[in-house]
């Protein structure tokens, strides 16, 4: 209760710094199919011209990589890194442990999307996707709904798993979350606005596109998950971004539940189970007495 109380506190700082989407998403240009593939595809990780991201800024990639290396990095990084391409393998070591996943694209889905990137770069413009706006302003009610849907007292419409299954958030619980993913308290401050509805929409990495492929968000749970974590950058303005791949080590309260769990369950099996013998034992005594008194009587 504690913490949808602390989580609802600047619920309506929320609501009045996002009576719309900034005014840089609402800006978003026309889709072309190449856009809307990278929107898609390649948004998650990457910018044209707006900076680093999970991957980097691709602003002038067709000026630094021939088209052919470029072609065969987008279809199989991994093996590229494997054959000890050397900017492969710098591109794996500075972006650890991130890891780029193949990407199905058919050649001329490729050389659309660097066309798109050289005609960007060269007239000096970035990558704003034209898909990244809500589909309505931001409520008060919005950041205790996104708390239900992300804990998973609320479920999600299209069947996807809840989001503190594999992620933490500050706040949210004292449990926290999973530690599959990354703890998305200062997820707001890593991504634009843009940046992270389009996640939302068009979760590409890995595992999330795995599970959200075919369970995607709706409208009213994008709204709602994006003013959670418009809220979180509100509320925890010092978190620190977290790092890409979650953390190895157990936090110590789980270590403390799971064996609190264990003593109960072992406690609980064996008030369960004490008693089961009971009537092999008695039979097992009375036979054992029957057979001394029969020997002392011979």
């Amino acid at each position: 209760m504690r913490a949808t109380t602390k989580l609802h506190g600047a619920a309506l700082i929320v609501a009045a710094a996002l009576v719309s989407v900034t005014a840089e998403s609402a800006l978003a240009q026309a889709p072309s199919p190449a856009a809307t593939m990278f929107e898609k595809r390649c948004y998650s990780c990457h910018n044209i011209g707006s900076g680093v991201k999970k991957g980097p800024d691709l602003k002038g990639v067709t000026d630094r990589r021939t088209k052919e290396w470029l072609h065969e990095f987008i279809e199989t990084p991994a093996a590229l890194n494997r054959n000890g391409d050397p900017a492969a393998t710098d591109l794996f070591k500075k972006f650890a442990p991130e890891v780029m996943p193949d990407q199905a694209m058919s050649t001329d889905e490729i050389d659309a999307i660097l066309a798109m990137i050289d005609g960007l770069t060269k007239k000096g413009e970035t990558f704003v996707p034209a898909g990244a706006k809500l589909a309505r302003p931001v409520a008060p009610d919005d950041v205790d709904a996104g708390l239900r849907l992300f804990t998973g007292r609320t479920r999600l419409s299209g069947g996807g798993t809840a989001c503190n299954s594999c992620h933490s958030l500050n706040g949210a619980g004292w449990l926290g979350g999973g530690t599959l993913g990354p703890n998305l308290t200062a997820v707001n401050q890593k991504y634009r606005d843009p940046e992270l509805i389009s996640i939302l929409q068009n979760p590409n990495f890995p595992t999330m596109n795995t599970v959200f492929a075919a369970h995607p968000l709706n409208d009213e749970e994008i709204v709602q998950l994006f003013a959670l974590f418009q809220n979180q950058k509100l509320t925890y303005p010092t978190a620190q971004v977290q790092p890409g791949a979650a953390a190895a080590t157990a936090e110590p309260k789980f270590l403390v539940i799971g064996f609190a769990a264990l003593v109960v369950a072992l406690l609980a099996a064996n008030f369960t189970w004490k008693d089961r013998l009971r009537g092999i034992r008695e039979e097992l005594v009375k036979s054992s007495r029957k057979k001394a008194q029969n020997t002392q009587e011979e």
